[in-house]
Parts: C-alpha cells; sequence; structure tokens
C-alpha cells in the first residue's frame, strides 16, 4: 500500500453527468461533493439575465422542453420559463423533478463549506455579473474559473480576486501540443491550472491508450510544477491500467466523466 502519496484531486466534469448524474444539476453537484471531488458546471444567462447552469445552447438535448421550443437558445428564455422544465427525467426516473439550476443555487450550497470548490466553465456570461455574483456570496477561495481562452482566464482573476482560473485544452495532440507551449511561452500569464484533454489513440493493442505520449506529459507537469501551477488531464476513456500509468507520471489533477469509477480506480492504485 501507498503510504505516502500526496492527495489526488479531481474534476466531476457536469458533475458527472455522461454517465452517472444528468449533467449540469444540483444532484450531480451535491454527488460529485459527496465522494470528495469538485463538481463542474457550464454557465449560461437567460433572458432575464439569470447565470444558469447547462452545458448546451438549448435545452432539447436535457430537459422536457417541448417540441416547438426546444431548439431555441437558452438566452432567449427567462429563468421562470426554463424552470418549468425537468432536467433529471430525461437521464433516469430517479431524478425526475430536477430543474436547470441558477448559478445563485450553487453559490448557495457553497457559502460557510470552504471544503465545497467548484468549476466554472465560461459558456455565455458577462464576466463583470458573474464576478459580482461571485462577491454577493464570498466564494472567490472555492471558485476555479475555466475557459480554452487564456485572456479571459486572466481577466476573471483581475475581476474576482482569489478566484483560480484554468485553460483546457482540447483538439488533436498536435493542437494541444501547441497550444500548450504558447502557454508556457507566456509563462502561464493568468493561470493556476491547466488542462490536457487525453483521447485514445486509435491504435488498437497499443501499450500507451493516449494520443498524447507519456514524455510530453511528463514534461508538461515538470513546467508546470516549475510555474507554481497544477497540470490536470481528462482521460475522457480510461480504465485502472490507464488511471495508474498517469498517476505513476505523477498526476495528481484530474477530470472525469465517471466519478465512481475513477474514485475506485485511485483506490486500488492506492492500495497496490
Amino acid at each position: 500500500m501507498k503510504t505516502s502519496v500526496e492527495k489526488v484531486y479531481w474534476q466531476a466534469h457536469r458533475g458527472g453527468g455522461a454517465y452517472e448524474r444528468p449533467d449540469n444539476t444540483m444532484a450531480a453537484n451535491l454527488y460529485a461533493w459527496s465522494l470528495g471531488g469538485i463538481p463542474e458546471a457550464d454557465i449560461r444567462t437567460t433572458r432575464d439575465g439569470i447565470i444558469v447552469c447547462l452545458h448546451d445552447e438549448t435545452p432539447a438535448r436535457t430537459t422536457t422542453a417541448p417540441d416547438d421550443v426546444k431548439d431555441r437558445l437558452v438566452s432567449s428564455f427567462t429563468f421562470e420559463e426554463i424552470r418549468q422544465w425537468d432536467a433529471g427525467v430525461k437521464f433516469s426516473e430517479s431524478f425526475k423533478g430536477e430543474r436547470i439550476p441558477s448559478l445563485k443555487e450553487v453559490f448557495e450550497e457553497m457559502s460557510g463549506r470552504p471544503e465545497r470548490l467548484f468549476y466554472l466553465d465560461l459558456k455565455e456570461v458577462d464576466l463583470q455579473q458573474l464576478g459580482a455574483l461571485i462577491d454577493e456570496y464570498g466564494v472567490h477561495e472555492q471558485v476555479i474559473f475555466t475557459h480554452n481562452v487564456q485572456d479571459n482566464c486572466k481577466r476573471m482573476k483581475t475581476i474576482a480576486s482569489g478566484v483560480r482560473s484554468m485553460l483546457w485544452i482540447g483538439g488533436n495532440a498536435e493542437r494541444i501540443q501547441e497550444t500548450f507551449l504558447q502557454a508556457r511561452q507566456s509563462e502561464f500569464d493568468g493561470l493556476d491550472q491547466i488542462q490536457l484533454h487525453l483521447k485514445k489513440s486509435g491504435q488498437d493493442g497499443a501499450v500507451w491508450p493516449y494520443a498524447l505520449e507519456p514524455a510530453f506529459l511528463e514534461d508538461a507537469l515538470a513546467a508546470a510544477q516549475n510555474a507554481g501551477l497544477d497540470l490536470e488531464v481528462f482521460p475522457f476513456e480510461f480504465e485502472e491500467a490507464s488511471i495508474h500509468a498517469l498517476l505513476d507520471i505523477g498526476i495528481r489533477w484530474y477530470a472525469t466523466d465517471e466519478p465512481a469509477k475513477f474514485v475506485q480506480s485511485v483506490r486500488s492504485w492506492m492500495s497496490n
């Protein structure tokens, strides 16, 4: 058993909505916190200026919005209108009654509970308005703002002092490496974390499953640590063996669509 291993941190992407909970709901957030993780939500704004948690531009995929309106932009509805739809039942009958939450509701669950951290992935929100809401609830130290544009991460930190920021980097392996290099050349300006997407290489029988090679991840980890940053990886598909390999490299920050499966993979690694 590994007795001197530092803590492993993990983000529940959309709260764990791909497989384990209806995404961007309070049920998902509470689930991630209960497992020791950090839920992530995507934030958008309704027509009447309420910041809500929803990944897609429209309510079609995750809610029971009627057919005649489900393909309209969320920004065209009032908050009262979107609260009429069920945001859990399409995932499972057991989550019937879940609603698209406002960010205020999330912050209310965080207020006075400093252990509850939360990732905010910018979709369509005025940053000044977001900063004012963070100020209102005093959750600066609990928020990790994330986007794929470094300038937005940098700007958010000037608007809400104490908020951390994370640049997420997706695409193919070449693009990820190029974007990481650009961030590195900027000395990771305005960043506290950087996330790399890990997608399968597609090579059958390959010992290493991901398109980003271990040597690059080791170099990226060293560069991030030298700059005082956390390097987070997001393996979209994983098995215990692949998580173990990433942990062996020294990576201690992760994002996952499958929180329970991920937690079990970490526990099995620690018990070896």
